[in-house]
């Protein structure tokens, strides 16, 4: 057992890596920056589903191609057009959860992270990486938490932190976090205000 969770976290820290220009962009763009494998598990979601449409439409022009003559019924075109609007709306949600939230505060790094440590104990964060320019953590709450999970993200800049958390990219995918996203980022943001005055 301690031996699959030793591996889970390195697996981890491995994912949680980030390059100078990683970071550079993700303050330039002020967005996290996601592996090709985190963005289908973000957006798994909007790719779950478009399965019905894409479906229907390969049927029709697979029946075209073959000759088959079917009539397309009403119904059928609300199967497309319905799961691409909603599609459409979830893929700007979960691309609009990727946007780092910015504080501005007069502390020092050092003194962030002492902040972040706290918070770590208070709120369960798993520590992946912590270097001189970035933070990350993953959350494991539980089943009956109702979430899978959080990857938590922090960049350090001049009087100014990125902070983003999201559910965790690089765990099964998920739209809700039960409120657990703005719980961590307030938690962060309270503490910063408290220790700036």
């Amino acid at each position: 057992m301690q031996v699959s969770g030793n591996l889970k976290k390195k697996k981890e820290n491995q994912k949680s890596k980030m390059t100078k220009r990683e970071i550079q962009i993700s303050k330039e763009k002020r967005e996290l920056k996601l592996n090709f494998w985190q963005k289908t598990t973000h957006y798994g979601i909007v790719i779950g589903i478009l399965i019905i449409p894409i479906t229907i439409i390969f049927l029709s022009v697979k029946d075209v191609l073959n000759g088959t003559k079917r009539d397309f019924s009403e119904n059928q075109l609300w199967f497309i057009i319905i799961p691409i609007l909603i599609s459409i709306l979830f893929y700007f949600s979960q691309k609009r959860r990727l946007k780092f939230k910015v504080i501005y505060t007069s502390l020092n790094v050092f003194e962030i992270k002492k902040i972040i440590t706290e918070i770590e104990e208070q709120r369960k964060w798993i520590k992946n990486k912590n270097t001189e320019n970035y933070y990350t953590a993953t959350t494991y709450p539980g089943f009956f938490s109702g979430s899978w999970g959080e990857l938590i993200t922090i960049i350090f800049a001049e009087n100014r932190i990125y902070f983003n958390s999201i559910c965790n990219p690089n765990a099964k995918s998920s739209v809700v976090s039960m409120g657990r996203n703005k719980k961590h980022y307030l938690t962060l943001l309270n503490r910063i205000n408290q220790a700036s005055h």
